[in-house]
């Protein structure tokens, strides 16, 4: 334990400590991959097993005491010290040019959430794994999906093929969290079922539908699109008004988009 240095629980700090998980994590390295991102690598835990595929591999670490163990592993060129949420993708890709990133990080799971909705609308990054609280992993890819559907879920499988790598439990960590934890893989789709030029446009749909998701779906729809739309739309369907979207499956979450649009408000 005392290889690693106290963590700073302002980033959320937890290193990971157990090889199984890191090994996990690690590999294998996805076809066609150019180039390696690492969010918050911290003391270099991840990073040399990436490393050790030969691709540039980059890494965006917030805290200066990570730099020193870092540069020897990826080179201080490639090191960015700043908040992941702040990154400049669009700079990056242009003077890069990679078309296909394979992006890795143990989260730091105050900022999981919106760092993935950030991942998700880079098309260059084509595979993402990633640790989440236990929690938050289990709205992007529920153990079962009866009564759980959720926009997390729904945005994601839009965008990428989902699936479960391995779970993190708190002594896999130091110091340990008070959270399970789980890692997911995502490998993005060659035709996103979703564009990503629509993808505000179906958040907000998503945040209406499932904002009360245990309500029924016609009093919600009501509220928003009046009577004569809500009845239409889910008569074409057809779907039961009294049905709640955390019910709805996930083709019948896309149909109700894709109908709604059919319809004038």
């Amino acid at each position: 334990m005392s290889k690693f240095p106290v963590a700073n629980k302002s980033f959320g700090q937890h290193f990971l400590n157990s090889p199984t998980v890191i090994q996990k994590i690690t590999s294998p390295l996805p076809e066609n991959c150019e180039a390696i991102v690492e969010v918050g690598p911290g003391p270099a835990v991840l990073t040399p097993h990436l490393a050790s595929y030969g691709k540039p591999l980059f890494v965006i670490e917030m805290d200066e005491r990570f730099v020193e163990l870092l540069s020897p592993v990826v080179g201080p060129l490639n090191i960015f010290r700043q908040d992941a949420l702040e990154f400049n993708w669009p700079q990056f890709l242009e003077q890069h040019q990679f078309k296909s990133i394979w992006l890795v990080s143990n989260l730091p799971y105050n900022v999981s959430v919106p760092l993935t909705l950030n991942f998700l609308r880079i098309p260059q990054i084509k595979n993402m794994t990633l640790m989440y609280q236990k929690e938050v992993a289990e709205k992007i890819l529920p153990k079962d999906l009866r009564n759980s559907m959720g926009s997390l879920h729904v945005l994601m499988k839009t965008q990428f093929e989902l699936k479960h790598v391995v779970y993190a439990p708190p002594g896999a960590f130091v110091p340990p969290p008070k959270v399970d934890s789980q890692v997911l893989h995502f490998s993005r789709k060659d035709q996103p079922l979703i564009p990503l030029e629509k993808l505000d446009d179906f958040e907000a749909f998503l945040r209406l539908i499932f904002g009360n998701r245990r309500k029924q779906l016609g009093g919600i729809l009501r509220k928003e699109w009046g009577v004569e739309k809500t009845t239409h739309v889910l008569a074409t369907l057809p779907l039961n008004p009294e049905i709640r979207s955390e019910a709805l499956s996930f083709e019948q979450v896309l149909k109700l988009y894709e109908t709604a649009d059919h319809f004038p408000s």
